[in-house]
């Protein structure tokens, strides 16, 4: 019998497995989230629950995924992590009570099998390569924290009358409080820090020419309408993280090499110094993006181009695919034709500022052909390969082409989607192709039985998104259906027919009910 452990219950009884479960539960639970707080704090320490996630994740066929994916959108991830972590609080419960000897818990073995199975687990993490030291970093603290708050919940559960020793458990409970309270405050400033960000305060190399607003004195200025520039604060975030790489410039670096003759490394000062750099208005929408979705945004990124990289690199002419490796272990490619074309940036601004944190900081991807999935951020390794390359979510049925759909969303009609019999008001929005632009928006003001042409604004540049205005008078009361489309500058109008995201971005009018009274 541990020294100082009350005496078994029989060792059969409900009441006894009961407490056993109920105090390795908690510690499990205080373990992980001790396991939790390492791993916020130090980027290379895996937390086992996160790492078994995406390795489930990963494993799940290409269909399976889409599924709950388009069912659950982007809590799928998260909640398969908040399964994971379920799961391990009841491994810790079950592993006291199965590991108990003639009716004594043993919480060292306990904890130790945990933390093996916590190391195992760490391991199989497919977006951090951390070495066995790291990942050890990572699992060895859970053992003495499990051991000590079981060995304290099972005691409490089994309060005893012997006075003297609830004194002693008492001092020795407070000493190691005060110890793990210190111990916690340390974790909690990494853990602060770390949640908080990269420093962002960062110098940029001026671009060699800065863009501008045209401006558009013709166009009407229509409250509700989507600003054309989108904020950093208001642009759409969508990742595969719990919790967002937090990448310092300083220690930053970016590798290219594969197919290449000239392999190199650069530092974010040296990739600005080295190649000019350039800014360009242009719209990034997400391929989960729903038809009228806000999923989209329109803002002036600044950078180097990839093709200016690439040829410092002097590909190889069998090259095939330029990959693109992100610091949380997320990937994606693009061939090398579409790689060598001038739009194609290493971005590290927005609107004239450093990229923020969940931006990509402190360098991205910006591809105005292709869907934000394809943008990929953190970026840290450019690889040339010989091949096709399919990535994070091409795996898992995702398109690999990836070109912007022609789109369009109604942002006002009316007054709050109200309007008056016979008095004028506004429907307006905003419409993008990608690397296309648009040439044309309509409008329909009877469920698309006929079309009239909006007005459009002036565009910031061929890739950014434009606004678009009709003045409309609607006549009888009652429901009107208001729908827009968009015809690209190919002169390709978007299809009438509502498709799903996936597997290569959302098609279809957008509509909305209009109530005239």
């Amino acid at each position: 019998m541990d020294v100082g452990e009350a005496p078994p219950l029989e060792a059969g009884s409900d009441l006894g497995r009961n407490h056993a479960r109920i105090a390795g539960g908690i510690a499990a639970a205080s373990a992980l989230v001790l396991l939790w707080g390492i791993s916020a704090a130090f980027d290379r320490a895996p937390f086992a629950p996160q790492a078994i996630a995406e390795r489930i994740l990963r494993a799940t066929p290409g269909d399976l995924a889409t599924f709950f994916i388009e069912t659950l959108g982007h809590w799928a991830r998260r909640l398969l992590t908040i399964g994971a972590i379920v799961i391990a609080i009841v491994l810790g419960a079950e592993a006291l009570e199965r590991t108990k000897k003639d009716g004594v818990p043993r919480p060292y073995l306990a904890g130790g099998l945990l933390a093996i199975a916590a190391f195992a687990a760490s391991m199989s993490s497919p977006s951090i390569s951390a070495s066995i030291v790291e990942t050890l970093i990572g699992s060895l603290p859970a053992i003495p924290l499990y051991v000590y708050v079981a060995r304290a919940t099972h005691r409490g559960l089994r309060a005893e009358d012997d006075p003297d020793r609830g004194r002693r458990r008492a001092l020795r409970v407070g000493l190691l409080a005060t110890v793990g309270l210190g111990v916690g405050a340390g974790i909690v400033r990494a853990l602060s820090s770390r949640l908080s960000g990269p420093d962002t305060d960062v110098d940029l190399v001026a671009p060699a020419q800065r863009v501008n607003d045209p401006g558009d004195p013709d166009f009407p200025d229509i409250p509700g309408l989507s600003p054309e520039i989108t904020s950093a604060a208001d642009h759409y975030v969508v990742d595969i993280n719990l919790v967002q790489p937090s990448v310092d410039a300083a220690s930053w670096g970016l590798r290219v090499h594969g197919e290449v003759d000239e392999p190199s490394r650069y530092t974010f000062e040296s990739l600005q110094r080295s190649f000019e750099v350039v800014e360009e208005y242009v719209t990034l929408g997400c391929v989960s993006n729903e038809v009228g979705g806000n999923l989209v945004g329109n803002s002036a990124w600044g950078g180097v181009r990839l093709s200016d990289v690439l040829d410092s690199a002097r590909p190889h002419s069998g090259a095939m695919d330029v990959v693109f490796r992100a610091a949380d272990g997320y990937s994606d490619s693009i061939p090398m034709e579409l790689a060598l074309d001038g739009s194609v940036l290493l971005a590290v601004s927005q609107n004239g500022e450093p990229l923020e944190r969940g931006h990509g900081f402190p360098c991205r991807v910006r591809i105005p052909a292709i869907y934000g999935m394809k943008n990929v951020k953190w970026l840290e390794e450019i690889e040339v390969v010989p091949t096709d390359y399919q990535g994070y979510w091409q795996e898992r049925g995702w398109s690999d082409v990836a070109t912007v759909k022609t789109a369009s969303r109604i942002d006002v009609a009316g007054d709050g989607r109200t309007a008056s019999s016979g008095n004028e008001t506004w429907v307006a929005g905003v419409a993008w192709a990608g690397a296309r632009g648009i040439s044309k928006v309509e409008v329909s003001t009877d469920g698309g039985s006929t079309w009239d042409e909006a007005i459009l604004k002036r565009p910031l540049s061929p890739y950014s998104w434009r606004q678009w205005a009709y003045r409309w008078t609607p006549g009888e009361a009652g429901d009107v259906v208001v729908m827009c489309r968009a015809t690209d500058g190919e002169r390709e109008t978007q299809p009438a027919e509502e498709t799903p995201p996936h597997p290569d971005g959302a098609a279809g009018f957008h509509s909305i009910t209009v109530s005239v009274t």
